[in-house]
């Protein structure tokens, strides 16, 4: 069954308020330090999961804890290397050290939605029967502010 069966994309009427959500990882754990209000936004639809449960990748979602989902946005893991890219083509994985890692991503300020979900399901490895999903739930504060200022040169922001 997939995701999209086993949860509910819900419709958001827009324009309408949103939220700048800065969730940032320490090394350790994903939590958010900061959230901006903009008055009125107009969001993309929510990003779908090609293969449902069984999508590979990463992605962020603002859910109402009740398996509800009001946008869904699929991006490159930002705790994995990087792709670098030889000149006849070639394609290496550049892993690199943990590290401080800053996402900023646009909520819906809407009743309702009280939690933002982190996913990363990676291919199995070799030898593996199943992949090794990872879901970290985030409970989204009601107040707006946070306790980190923004990052307008510094810090390493995807």
């Amino acid at each position: 069954m997939s995701t999209e069966n086993q949860s509910r994309l819900i419709a958001v009427k827009y324009p309408c308020p949103v939220r700048r959500v800065t969730i940032q990882w320490s090394g350790q754990e994903w939590k958010i330090v900061k959230q901006v209000l903009v008055p009125s936004m107009t969001l993309p639809a929510p990003d779908p999961l090609p293969a449902g449960a069984q999508s590979l990748g990463f992605w962020i979602e603002a859910a109402d804890g009740q398996g509800g989902i009001y946008q869904r946005e699929v991006m490159p893991d930002p705790l994995l290397g990087m792709e670098q890219f030889a000149k006849g083509g070639e394609m290496t994985r550049l892993n690199h050290p943990p590290h401080d890692v800053a996402l900023e991503i646009l909520v819906p300020d809407i009743a309702g939605i009280s939690e933002v979900h982190l996913v990363s399901n990676e291919r199995p490895r070799e030898g593996a029967n199943a992949s090794s999903m990872k879901r970290t739930v985030l409970a989204l504060p009601r107040e707006i502010g946070g306790d980190i200022p923004d990052h307008p040169g510094g810090g390493h922001q995807h």
